[in-house]
């Protein structure tokens, strides 16, 4: 799929680290604690597929439908009072029942072990769900009880790699335990990040936007579009990097790369900058 690419001359700003410092310091939460359940000692509550969960063998990515990214569809996902919850836990369900899709983009999970992965209660999961299934996005039970299915997958085109392998410890998904389901910044930055996969250059390993169409793409304001960078650093699930600009002969300019994903390929196994200069970018988006 052939797409525009173009960089950001804005810096990645960190306005809302106070949250985030605080997270840190209350386990890797926003303050406000996860949602997941908890037995009478205030411990999280295993849950009946865990060890399944854990023994199961993610892939370094896997295939992730973006038409409806490209199509701008990332607007849909919005932050509304007593909805936000719901809106962050609809893109952390469909990341990770990604992670377990087959070739058919089919993926076999319990409630038990959607809740051990994402860290969300019952109630929690099944209005992310909800949206989903509303927004066309993900299609319940195509075969049976437990069955999802992600809406258009197409196993030879319209698809971008998503990081899989690399976001995972002991089972469970490492960002979306530490967010808190509860910050407007969580949500800001998982449409930063699905945006990021779906315009990912193959060849630089980057994501080359700038503010103006991250906006254009995801609906997202200058001030959130910072929002969600800082939430996104802070669990080190993207790398924001400065180069020679993209649009003019001076000044630099932001891309993104996303971590655990083709990490070979970075500043120290290629000279970006030059490659850059001779134009060979923009044939090899996902």
């Amino acid at each position: 799929m052939v797409a525009k690419q173009e960089l950001t001359h804005d810096s990645a700003g960190i306005s809302d680290i106070r949250i985030f410092n605080a997270a840190r310091a209350n386990g890797g939460r926003d303050g406000l604690g996860s949602d997941r359940p908890r037995d009478a000692l205030g411990h999280s509550r295993d849950h009946a597929g865990e060890e399944q969960v854990k023994a199961f063998r993610h892939h370094d990515w896997v295939r992730f439908p973006t038409e409806w990214i490209e199509q701008k569809r990332l607007h849909e996902f919005v932050w509304r009072q007593g909805e936000g919850g719901s809106q962050i836990a609809a893109l952390i369900n469909l990341i990770a029942i990604a992670h377990r899709t087959d070739e058919e983009g089919i993926a076999r999970m319990t409630y038990d072990q959607i809740e051990f992965v994402t860290g969300m209660s019952r109630a929690t999961v099944a209005a992310g769900l909800d949206i989903l299934e509303k927004q066309d996005l993900l299609i319940r039970e195509p075969e049976g009880q437990s069955t999802y299915k992600l809406a258009n997958f197409k196993l030879h085109e319209g698809w971008a790699k998503l990081p899989a392998k690399g976001l995972y410890d002991r089972g469970a998904l490492g960002f979306a335990q530490n967010f808190g389901k509860r910050s407007k910044g969580e949500l800001f930055a998982l449409k930063l990040y699905l945006l990021f996969v779906s315009r990912r250059d193959r060849k630089l390993n980057l994501a080359m936007l700038n503010y103006t169409s991250i906006t254009e793409y995801t609906g997202l304001q200058r001030h959130q579009i910072r929002q969600g960078l800082s939430v996104l650093t802070l669990n080190g699930l993207v790398h924001v990097e400065r180069l020679a600009s993209w649009e003019s002969n001076i000044g630099k300019a932001n891309a993104y790369r996303l971590t655990h994903i083709d990490s070979y390929r970075h500043r120290g196994t290629m000279d970006i900058d030059q490659i850059l200069a001779a134009g060979a970018v923009g044939e090899s988006v996902e």
